[in-house]
């Protein structure tokens, strides 16, 4: 500015001596062009002047540019809430003796309007002196925060020595006063993000959390079911029968992987579909029937890991890329060891049913008695028909009997 002034002066200098020059010589032929370039002059050094200074203030900023902390988005005034303190202060004290004065001499009417502007200041006072010191944390609390986005209560509440609930109640009256337009509280209010790049990060990892928890919730259920389902099917079965019958399921979850992976060998995979059926149904008699458990366990312990070697090997010398004569002539032998598990099994699913089966023919047999003999059958007929004529015969040598008895008795009680 001092330097404009001075230019301006120069330039009111060279422009008097023009007019003065021209006055001296009576020559004014000149003036006109002499005034117009002093002016042009002043005015190109102004230009370059203002263009040099805007060009400095533009680059200036950036030389001297302040890091603007995340927490400290708003410019707040350190001395927030001075002049409210200031102003309620004088009318409280101003009005108090006042209010004194009233109360001393009985005035109620003065005494209530008094009292109620003294109370006003008192809480106006308040209100001013927490927002100033609002003011100072707010800075404070910037100050430790720094870059950090967001932030845990507890851990500001130790970096500034602190309680964790006058930090949470501080960062809640800052956001309600307006210090922290963008600052939102965690589901808990133990996490505080002052941004919304922040915000929107932990909506992401809340919204991947719920989905855990549902997902975690959902297999407890399933869980549940299962058990349920599984105490059901094993209702009155003992630990061991339990673990008898929960292992041969491994193993059929084992020969239907197998079948799975096998390549398209028929005969084979037919054998493994046969074995696999097979000992389902030696499984749903044992549930029927636990007295099997201990035969079925033995015949499991000697042949099911047996079954399963072969099998893991066949598999293997199905993936080797060259076919050679050892490899055929395993597999062979692996596929016949094959038939012979399943005769094994299937004689044992035979016994299983053995008991039954006698059962069945002894009540057969009993039930044949019973029809025969009331004449249900064709051989009860032939007996009922045999029984029949004897009785007759009976029957006729009884009548006859009777009637040879009783001429006699006549021929006694007639007169001689």
């Amino acid at each position: 500015m001092q330097n404009d002034i001075q230019d301006f002066l120069k330039a009111g200098n060279e422009i008097l001596n023009s007019v003065s020059s021209a006055i001296d010589r009576n020559d004014y032929s000149t003036l006109h062009s002499d005034v117009a370039r002093v002016v042009k002059s002043v005015s190109v050094d102004r230009k370059v002047n203002y263009s040099s200074q805007m060009r400095q203030g533009a680059q200036a900023p950036q030389q001297q540019r302040t890091v603007v902390f995340p927490f400290l988005q708003k410019n707040i005034s350190k001395f927030l809430g001075v002049p409210q303190m200031t102003i309620s202060g004088a009318v409280g004290a101003f009005f108090l003796l006042p209010l004194l004065g009233a109360i001393l001499s009985g005035s109620i009417a003065g005494s209530i309007t008094l009292g109620v502007i003294v109370a006003a200041s008192v809480f106006f006072f308040t209100q001013g002196k927490k927002k100033f010191s609002l003011s100072k944390k707010y800075y404070q609390y910037g100050s430790v925060l720094k870059q950090a986005e967001f932030f845990n209560i507890s851990d500001l509440a130790k970096a500034t020595m602190g309680s964790d609930k006058s930090v949470l109640k501080d960062i809640k009256s800052m956001i309600k006063l307006g210090f922290l337009p963008r600052a939102r509280f965690d589901n808990t209010e133990t996490v505080c993000m002052v941004t919304d790049r922040a915000y929107e990060q932990y909506l992401g990892a809340e919204s991947d959390r719920i989905a855990r928890e549902q997902k975690a919730e959902e297999d407890k259920k399933a869980a549940i079911a299962a058990e349920r389902a599984r105490n059901a099917e094993y209702k009155n079965l003992s630990d061991k029968e339990i673990q008898i019958l929960e292992e041969g399921k491994e193993y059929i979850v084992f020969v239907r992987q197998i079948n799975d992976v096998i390549p398209d060998t028929e005969e084979m995979s037919n054998k493994l579909y046969r074995l696999e059926e097979i000992m389902n149904r030696i499984f749903a008699q044992v549930k029927k029937d636990p007295s099997s458990a201990d035969e079925l366990h033995k015949l499991m312990n000697y042949y099911l890991p047996t079954t399963k070697k072969l099998l893991n090997a066949y598999v293997e010398l199905d993936k080797q890329p060259e076919v050679g004569e050892n490899i055929t002539q395993t597999k062979k032998e692996i596929d016949e060891a094959m038939d012979t598990i399943n005769m094994a099994f299937e004689s044992l699913l035979d016994s299983l049913f053995q008991d039954m089966a006698w059962d069945i023919s002894s009540d057969i047999s009993v039930m044949k008695t019973m029809m025969a003999q009331d004449g249900l059958t064709v051989e009860g007929q032939g007996i009922t028909a045999q029984t029949g004529a004897v009785a007759q015969s009976m029957v006729g040598q009884a009548a006859a009997q009777s009637l040879e008895f009783g001429g006699q008795a006549q021929a006694q009680t007639q007169p001689k």
